[in-house]
């Protein structure tokens, strides 16, 4: 006679009710080398030569290796998608930075007054700006001193 297994559906809420999270974290690996390679090494020689201090990839911030100021981020913004391409590393400031966090509203359907707030999580990306290669340089020109702090007229231009 087969014997039959009866499994239980996994929990989506805690005891407290709030919502349990299903998501699932780079694998050591992945974050080693995506460190080497942040740090200007051969990523695949993790396992001889780990190097302890990296950088972000976002700004010129210095990181070390375990002291909790780095995070490893999702490029492509998909929290499921974690292959190795997909892990980057950022520290805590660039990646809150990029995170935006905003709140919704949620309203009562009989009297409509707000009973509570849900928070969304959008991320804007790490596509670098064009302003940021691009640097303008400032102009030496100096605007004349008015002493009196009376404003020049402006005379209105007549086309014939």
């Amino acid at each position: 006679m087969p014997r039959l297994i009866f499994s239980m559906p996994k929990p989506t809420h805690n005891f407290y009710g709030r919502k349990i999270s299903r998501r699932k974290d780079f694998k050591t690996s992945f974050k080693k080398m995506e460190w080497m390679s942040a740090a200007g090494k051969d990523a695949l020689k993790w396992k001889t030569d780990f190097v302890k201090k990296s950088k972000c990839r976002n700004c010129p911030r210095q990181l070390t290796w375990r002291d909790g100021t780095y995070d490893f981020d999702h490029k492509d913004n998909n929290p499921s998608n974690n292959s190795q391409r997909n892990c980057y590393l950022v520290c805590k400031v660039c990646h809150g930075r990029n995170t935006v966090i905003k709140k919704k509203k949620i309203k009562d359907k009989f009297t409509g007054m707000t009973i509570g707030y849900k928070t969304i999580k959008r991320k804007t990306g790490y596509k670098k700006s064009k302003n940021r290669k691009t640097t303008k340089k400032k102009s030496t020109k100096r605007k004349p001193i008015n002493p009196w702090g009376i404003r020049p007229i402006k005379m209105p231009r007549f086309r014939f």
